[in-house]
């Protein structure tokens, strides 16, 4: 019998790993990467200096950025019935505008970005990671991204918030529009799972059973 193909993303907050893990899970299952661009966004470094100014400009690059991203992973991917991993989900988006956007540009965000995403593939599962204020403040440091740098606090514990919000149990199902994902949720407050080889086991195992539960695929 032949198995689904699967398509994983994950997310959280800044900082909590997402890349890391995306790349230990696509070595381990053999799948196809895709990752999302950060620093090509030219209003990146401007937006953290003066977020109200650059707000629009930044989120609209990282929409339509993704979008473009996720129509030519259909086509050349998952239309070819293969796997993916993703450091990413569009819902990102969302979560992000909320916070920097105010209430008129919200609003007319929403209606170009459910346009948009209402055709583009969604995820099978998505591995949810949330971690502490410190930690994420110090994984922050630690990348030593320039336009990190100056990286305010509690920008990251409205994030964090935010992104508790949407992930809840209570909100997938208004959140998500077309196809509700199996979510696995993971405190990485701390995890290792980038030098800690239980730590990594502990992770794939609970995302081999949630590939095994939906009859897909661990390898193409």
């Amino acid at each position: 019998m032949n198995k689904k193909s699967i398509f994983i993303a994950i997310e959280g907050p800044i900082g909590v790993g997402k890349t890391t893990l995306a790349t230990i899970l696509n070595q381990h299952f053999n799948y196809t990467l895709l990752r999302e661009i950060v620093e090509e966004n030219p209003f990146l470094t401007k937006f953290y200096t003066d977020k109200k100014e650059y707000a629009l400009q930044t989120e609209a690059f990282f929409l339509f950025n993704r979008v473009k991203q996720l129509e030519d992973l259909q086509r050349d991917v998952l239309d070819k019935s293969k796997c993916v991993i993703s450091d990413y989900h569009i819902i990102k988006n969302l979560i992000f505008a909320g916070l920097t956007l105010d209430k008129k540009q919200l609003y007319r965000y929403k209606q170009v970005y459910n346009i948009f995403v209402n055709d583009l593939p969604q995820p099978d599962i998505i591995v949810y990671l949330n971690s502490n204020t410190d930690t994420l403040m110090k994984k922050i440091a630690l990348r030593d991204r320039s336009f990190e740098r100056q990286m305010d606090r509690g920008y990251i514990e409205e994030l964090s918030t935010e992104y508790k919000y949407y992930f809840s149990p209570l909100s997938i199902k208004h959140n998500f529009i077309g196809k509700e994902p199996v979510i696995i949720n993971i405190d990485n407050s701390d995890l290792d799972f980038l030098n800690n080889e239980e730590h990594r086991s502990f992770i794939i195992k609970k995302v081999e059973e949630a590939i095994d539960n939906l009859g897909g695929h661990t390898n193409v």
